[in-house]
């Protein structure tokens, strides 16, 4: 079951100084496990462990494993997005499954603070003729004093806002600008070491002496 504060409704002492703790980011999760998705025991089912979660305004609480059962896939793959909706009109967080299409991308979701809105967990891909969910890619963020941090550079796709700065995999990356003043992501570190970390896009990485 998912317990959610800061909807509308009295807030208490207690529950303010927790929803306060998690401001300055659109999404987090508390704690190396909370929402972690992994693929569970029968047809396409998806387990979601319990912990503790923010965003836009919102910290819910799950205090259970949850559930989620993916569709058939009539042929090659599909790459489905772990979510979880926050509804304020229902006042109320629920876990969700969306469907996705062939690449590993996000697909549309809700994003409409104080409407609908769904913090990405974890992009899925289901196959045809497979029971079991093929692989998991991890959207969870961590939010911390000094910043954001993140096991996958996809997470990169739903963080939108300007200055955000995220460590993912030993590089930090801030929404900046480009020539022409549009928002983009850059790198912001300096490697220190005697290898190059991997990564997917072509740096130019200074080591420091």
């Amino acid at each position: 079951m998912i317990t959610s504060t800061g909807f509308e409704g009295t807030v208490d002492y207690a529950e303010w100084s927790q929803l306060t703790s998690h401001m300055g980011a659109q999404y987090g999760v508390v704690g190396k496990d909370s929402f972690a998705v992994a693929a569970g025991t029968g047809d396409r089912v998806l387990s979601v462990q319990p912990g503790t979660a923010a965003g836009q305004g919102i910290l819910d609480e799950s205090d259970a494993v949850e559930s989620l059962v993916g569709a058939p896939v009539a042929s090659g793959n599909r790459w489905d997005l772990v979510a979880l909706r926050r509804q304020w009109g229902a006042k109320a967080s629920t876990l969700v499954l969306i469907q996705g299409g062939s690449a590993a991308s996000i697909p549309a979701r809700s994003t409409t603070p104080g409407v609908e809105d769904d913090q990405p967990l974890a992009l899925v891909r289901f196959s045809a003729g497979q029971t079991a969910a093929q692989e998991v890619i991890d959207l969870r963020v961590w939010h911390g004093d000094g910043g954001l941090a993140a096991r996958h550079a996809l997470v990169r796709d739903y963080l939108t806002r300007i200055g955000t700065r995220i460590w993912i995999n030993g590089v930090t990356w801030v929404i900046g600008f480009d020539a022409s003043g549009n928002q983009t992501w850059v790198p912001d570190s300096v490697y220190v070491g005697s290898t190059q970390p991997p990564y997917a896009d072509n740096l130019v990485w200074v080591k420091k002496p």
